[in-house]
């Protein structure tokens, strides 16, 4: 118990410190953040304490602590700090270095951008534009493939590959503005029932503006599905984006979103029900507070499409449906996460549906519950290269007994980040 409570007092200080921080009181946040500093270790904790030294002008201090994240997923960010300690010492050398392995190592837009603008202003030659490329391979196992429904007499169950790969990159940049784009390749393939593969490429190039209180986009995509090997639709999209840290609710590093989606969808004609359009709009936060990671989602979708009528039959593809998703990591070691996600979708179908039944025609209008699980795991092997596992479970309960599926999914991978 008494170990407990020294826990949650340096806690209590490292939060105090971070309020103090923000309040521009520094000799009360160093107070704070020394103490917890002496009964906790996190990778926040030490970068808030570097921030503070350097505030402080306390240079060497302020190295230590960002020295130490440098075998950390936050090296890119400390070498930028180290960047900026360097400019303090008006030690171009080191400065243009640190500059250097900030912009060449990072993955995130901002830290790669702000780095290469201070090389710019040292007049040093500047990395080539922040590429980056991700490649994974998966083995898996799935039931109900098909989604048959609870009632079906048997379902179908196999094993399949799933490959990924993706590329983003700035090919212009130009004070505040970029260009951004981005290629994204997926891949189910299996086993013995190709009829449900499922392959699928998405561009999308968008402009963005880096503007004071966060980040602004606004592009345009395009998409190209096959299913079964066969093409299945294409898609044109006008998507817009805004991102900001500012929605903190205390003392967790936080990011946030607001994306806005409109696409028109060309299916192939075998698939025909599906042309139409797909609206979309989604809010996200994301926070990190010491070891742990969580988010929050909210999509709405509206979709207007032909649908499916066969003249006594008609079958609505044309959902609106709310989906909230919970997710929740926690860093056990450096190197390995564990999380838990779960998700509620929740459909309503605006037309009709008419059905054909031993008493007659029966007209419902289809509403679907759709509860998903998760369960995954990332140790990360080495700085470039983790190992992945998920473990899936989906239960879908419609009013229409035909739309009943359960489904549960594992898969093992492994993903290389270029």
């Amino acid at each position: 118990m008494a170990g407990e409570h020294r826990e949650e007092r340096y806690r209590q200080d490292f939060k105090a410190g971070i309020a103090a921080f923000r309040n521009n009181n520094l000799e009360e946040a160093r107070q704070r953040l020394e103490s917890a500093a002496t009964g906790l270790e996190s990778r926040a904790l030490t970068y808030n304490l570097g921030v503070l030294y350097y505030r402080l002008k306390e240079f060497d201090l302020a190295e230590q602590q960002f020295r130490k994240l440098l075998d950390t997923a936050q090296r890119a960010l400390a070498f930028y700090n180290l960047g900026l300690i360097a400019l303090a010492r008006d030690d171009q050398t080191a400065a243009r270095e640190a500059f250097h392995r900030a912009a060449s190592e990072t993955t995130e837009e901002n830290l790669a951008r702000l780095a290469r603008a201070k090389l710019r202003e040292l007049k040093a030659p500047v990395p080539a534009r922040d590429w980056q490329a991700l490649a994974s391979i998966a083995a898996g196992y799935e039931n109900n493939i098909g989604l048959f429904p609870d009632s079906a007499p048997s379902a179908i169950d196999g094993s399949f590959t799933e490959t990924i790969a993706a590329l983003s990159g700035t090919p212009l940049e130009e004070g505040k503005d970029a260009l951004k784009t981005t290629l994204q390749l997926y891949g189910r393939d299996y086993m013995g029932n190709d009829r449900f593969n499922a392959h699928l490429v998405r561009g999308l190039a968008a402009w963005q503006r880096t503007l004071e209180g966060g980040r602004l986009e606004l592009g345009l995509g395009a998409d190209q599905a096959w299913l079964g090997n066969r093409s299945r639709e294409q898609r044109a999209r006008l998507a817009g984006k805004w991102t900001t840290r500012g929605c903190a609710l205390g003392s967790e590093s936080a990011l946030c979103s607001l994306a806005l989606n409109a696409e028109q969808v060309f299916a192939a004609p075998r698939y025909n029900a599906y042309d139409g359009q797909h609206y979309q709009a989604e809010a996200r936060y994301r926070a990190r507070q010491g070891k742990w990671l969580g988010e929050a989602q909210y999509r709405l979708e509206y979709d207007d499409r032909e649908n499916f009528d066969t003249g006594r039959e008609f079958f609505s593809v044309s959902p609106i449906a709310h989906t909230l998703k919970l997710g929740l990591d926690y860093a056990l070691t450096p190197s390995f996460d564990f999380g838990a996600s779960i998700g509620y979708r929740f459909s309503h179908y605006r037309s009709a549906h008419r059905l054909l039944v031993p008493e007659g025609l029966l007209s419902i209008q289809r509403q679907d519950n759709r509860v998903q699980v998760a369960l995954e795991g990332e140790y990360q092997a080495t700085e470039r290269v983790s190992v992945l596992l998920k473990l899936q479970s989906t239960d879908n309960n419609s009013n229409i007994a035909r739309y009943d599926y359960n489904r549960q999914t594992a898969t093992l991978g492994v993903a290389v980040r270029l």
